[in-house]
């Protein structure tokens, strides 16, 4: 089987795993004994492992190639999902959260360089697709996360596990495919200093983008949870019904990557489209916060789905079209952005719909993606004026 054809159904199994903690978080808070606060510090706490991840990853690449880290890293989130399915209380369920956080971040970073490696030619189209898979799975994954969520939810964890243990397997028996792409193996040597590794963050016009890339994915990775926990304790939705909006938000994230592709191929830049996605969604999360009824929830969750749902693709897209010199760094560099904002960002989300509501949280999400709306301006400005 080809190496990309394995990715893109890694990238499925990934839809399904990857989304059990948000849609089933209120379960989780109540087996584990977990309140809203410390749901938040799991979220933010589990970062430092993915820091770690960050400054590990060149040298491991360095030495054993893309494609065995990429491996490495799915085995290691199979064991963190595999852990929190076996968790019953706030420490067990932290610990195995931050194992998936720390390991899983190899897969995540990896599998976008061995992907642009593996299929040059098709690289514009290929991220994309990625992309529009993942939604379109995780449409999917809302019928089967509707079946296990609950008091069983659980069962979910150990399922995905399994299946994290196939595709090791799968992965593994197309490594002579793998060696015959040198890059995928062990990039050429060179001798290049610590500090070299993240040299891009040097560069004026990079900056503001990576910042861009930090509050954007922030925001992002608290819409997996705080929405649909706005569904459940602010407007009384059933499991059902959560499953529901969870697809509709994914609904629309799809429909906004089956539109994206097109666009970026008639497009010099992608900068436009990313801007106008960025004002799209934090004009949406608000209207979600203010939102007094299910049926007016439903239509803005596919409209905040549908703005988020091409940024991820088109931002890379850019940094193809410009570090593409540097695509292992520009990689490791898009994973640490999301990082950097998960430490702070979902604590306090956490702590406003605490000690308030979760309608001033959801603002507080809409005003963060204005902040990054601005950094991404302010990174289309310094590169033009840099050509």
């Amino acid at each position: 089987m080809a190496i990309r054809n394995l990715l893109f159904g890694m990238i499925v199994v990934f839809a399904f795993a990857g989304n059990l903690f948000g849609t089933m978080s209120a379960d989780i808070q109540q087996t584990c004994s977990i309140d809203l606060t410390q749901l938040s510090t799991i979220m933010s706490v589990s970062q430092i492992g993915t820091f770690i991840s960050f400054l590990l990853l060149p040298s491991l690449v360095k030495r054993l190639g893309s494609y065995r880290v990429m491996i490495f890293g799915i085995i290691g989130a199979g064991l963190g999902f595999l852990g929190m399915g076996f968790s019953r209380s706030l420490y067990s369920f932290g610990i195995a959260f931050m194992i998936n956080s720390l390991l899983g971040y190899y897969y995540w970073s990896c599998s976008y360089s061995v992907m642009v490696l593996c299929d040059p030619k098709r690289r514009t189209v290929n991220i994309p697709l990625t992309h529009l898979i993942y939604s379109l799975a995780s449409v999917a994954s809302g019928v089967y996360i509707a079946m296990i969520k609950g008091p069983r939810w659980f069962i979910g964890y150990y399922q995905m596990s399994g299946i994290f243990l196939l595709m090791t397997f799968l992965f593994l028996l197309s490594m002579p495919k793998a060696r015959a792409i040198p890059a995928l193996m062990k990039p050429p040597k060179r001798k290049v200093p610590f500090l070299d590794s993240f040299s891009l963050l040097r560069k004026r016009d990079f900056l503001p983008f990576f910042l861009f890339l930090i509050f954007y994915s922030s925001v992002e990775f608290c819409c997996s949870v705080y929405p649909l926990l706005f569904f459940q304790r602010q407007l009384g939705a059933s499991s059902t019904q959560v499953a529901l909006a969870f697809s509709l938000y994914y609904v629309g994230s799809s429909t906004s990557r089956i539109f994206i592709m097109p666009v970026l191929k008639k497009v010099n830049s992608p900068f436009l489209p990313l801007k106008v996605l960025c004002f799209l969604a934090s004009l949406s999360l608000g209207f979600l916060a203010f939102s007094n009824t299910l049926y007016y929830a439903y239509l803005t969750m596919v409209l905040v789905g549908f703005s988020f749902g091409a940024i991820n693709p088109s931002s890379q897209i850019l940094e193809i079209m410009s570090w593409s010199e540097d695509i292992d760094q520009v990689a490791n560099l898009h994973m640490i952005s999301s990082v950097i904002g998960k430490l702070i960002v979902p604590l306090a989300v956490g702590a406003i719909s605490q000690r308030y509501s979760l309608v001033w949280g959801l603002l507080l999400l809409s005003v963060v993606m204005a902040i990054a709306l601005f950094f991404l301006f302010l990174a289309k400005w310094l590169q033009r004026s840099s050509c």
